[in-house]
């Protein structure tokens, strides 16, 4: 007896003594991350994060989860103050929120998605109007995958999907480390890697960001433009995203608008050659159009390239509506912000959620543009940088012969027509937060000083959980020559946003300069 319990009791041993080196190693890896974590080693790569400001909580995109992405700093080719925004734990009665999901061709100020806001709240204000633009240059589907996981959470009405320009190029496109192995190019391999890269063990072995980038990128850049990709095996892991983001949408209540993509047919073609080009679909939009067929509601398809074919000399889309391949003229993103406005209205009137009968009157492109500030001057500017970028010798006579009407018209008076749109457009859109942004820019290059800090006093007080807004008034106490207070002003942007470089800057400039002082002072 005593014999089988000592086997009994071995056993038990054994066993337990094997359970405990299987699960030694899980112990030390979970030891290890959550180190890590308590000493703060590493980073929240959330794709939305929550900030709380006294009683109000509101989510905000992370430049975390954009950075891991890309091996070159994201403020090298992203303005984050023209992507950030707020989006309100409460959702108010009325209101209609809708999240725009895209890459290059979706990002900025004079975006189809900015359009899209301004058209809304003009013809339909009996709603109140919430558009987020989680869109961005350089992605793709595989992150935009996890942005439309997040913003599910965030009570969505609408989704708007335009993307597939960067399934080449993008993060595991056909340019990175994951197109030698066949055998990975998996959406559950991509998204399995993605999650680790959030752990904190796995981000103590990353490599820095690669700041000397410029001096080593290829000389020959067409291979890395963005396109459509063509590939079988590409196609296959986007239609799995673009499907998986769809019923992300539908999960969460809310429609889900999808465009097929368009681009510039004359893009790198002489132009001799442009009468002999044919309007065909490509294999991408057959694929989204395909995808979009196979759910019997609440998927909406735009098909964005026919309608610019339609609208375009010849049926071609060519540089009436792109400024390169596949980046929209302020032209080509207010008929794009047409269609996604068509398509609301018409889901709305179907839901009875607006009373209106027929088709509620399009806003004027002229409209447009006067509520977003966009007049020859912001244009001049936008063509200079344009230029910068831009490597297709076509393209870039085509924007130096704008360039140099522009600059015949308004002669010197760049600066002061642009503060004019700006003011304009301020005292139409006060609510805007990118229209006192920029209003306030603006006023602070042409030293309007005391303007500026009018309008950022108003702007902090509209919205006391901006962190454009804390910086933008502390640049105004900056130019004041009020020192303190420009301090104290980037110190309280920095306590709840201690990633803006911007900030951090200023406030490193200000130090050195109230320390110089009062060094100069006690002499």
């Amino acid at each position: 007896m005593k014999t089988q319990q000592k086997l009994f009791w071995g056993k038990i041993r054994f066993i337990s003594l094997q359970l405990l080196l299987c699960l030694l190693p899980f112990f030390l890896l979970f030891s290890f991350e959550y180190t890590l974590r308590f000493l703060n080693k590493g980073e929240d790569r959330h794709p939305i994060i929550q900030k709380h400001f006294n009683t109000l909580t509101v989510s905000i995109p992370n430049p975390n989860f954009y950075q891991q992405f890309f091996n070159i700093p994201l403020h090298d080719f992203v303005n984050w103050d023209h992507l950030d925004f707020y989006v309100p734990e409460q959702k108010d009665k009325d209101t209609i929120r809708i999240f725009v999901f895209g890459e290059s061709a979706m990002y900025g100020l004079e975006s189809s998605a900015r359009q899209l806001g301004v058209m809304l709240k003009h013809s339909i204000p009996v709603k109140k109007w919430e558009i987020y633009n989680v869109s961005c240059p350089g992605i793709n589907s595989h992150v935009l995958y996890f942005l439309a996981k997040a913003c599910s959470k965030l009570s969505p009405d609408f989704f708007i999907i335009y993307m597939g320009n960067n399934e080449t190029i993008g993060p595991y496109g056909e340019h990175s480390w994951l197109y030698s192995y066949p055998f990975l190019r998996k959406n559950s391999i991509i998204r399995l890697h993605t999650y680790a890269n959030s752990l904190r063990m796995v981000q103590f072995f990353e490599r820095n960001q690669n700041k000397n980038w410029r001096e080593q990128k290829p000389k020959d850049l067409f291979p890395f433009l963005p396109k459509q990709g063509q590939e079988k095996r590409t196609l296959q892991i986007y239609e799995k995203n673009l499907r998986d983001m769809i019923q992300t949408g539908i999960f969460a209540h809310a429609d889900v608008i999808v465009g097929t993509l368009s681009y510039n047919r004359k893009y790198g073609k002489k132009k001799e050659e442009w009468g002999s080009i044919r309007f065909e679909p490509t294999e991408m939009n057959r694929c989204i159009a395909d995808i979009c067929n196979k759910f019997p509601q609440n998927v909406h398809l735009v098909d964005v390239d026919e309608m610019l074919s339609k609208n375009s000399p010849g049926g071609i889309p060519g540089y009436e509506y792109f400024c390169d391949n596949i980046h929209f003229t302020f032209e080509g993103n207010y008929l794009l912000a047409c269609e996604w406005f068509r398509a609301i209205s018409n889901i709305l009137k179907e839901r009875k959620i607006i009373t209106e009968k027929g088709e509620i009157p399009l806003m004027s492109m002229e409209d447009c543009a006067r509520y977003l500030g966009w007049n020859h001057a912001t244009e001049l500017l936008q063509l200079r940088m344009q230029k910068a970028v831009i490597i297709d010798p076509i393209s870039l006579e085509i924007i130096s012969e704008k360039e140099k009407q522009f600059d015949e018209e308004l002669g010197k008076k760049i600066e002061e027509t642009v503060v004019e749109g700006y003011s304009n457009a301020y005292k139409l859109n006060q609510d805007d937060e990118k229209i006192c942004m920029q209003l306030i820019e603006w006023l602070l290059k042409t030293k309007n000083i005391l303007q500026a800090e009018v309008v950022a006093q108003e702007f902090l007080k509209k919205y006391p959980y901006s962190r454009i807004a804390m910086r933008l008034l502390g640049n105004v106490y900056a130019n004041r020559g009020e020192i303190r207070k420009s301090i104290e002003m980037y110190r309280e942007c920095l306590r709840y946003f201690p990633y803006d470089g911007l900030a951090q800057n200023s406030l490193n400039i200000m130090l050195k300069y109230n320390n110089t002082r009062d060094n100069s002072a006690h002499e």
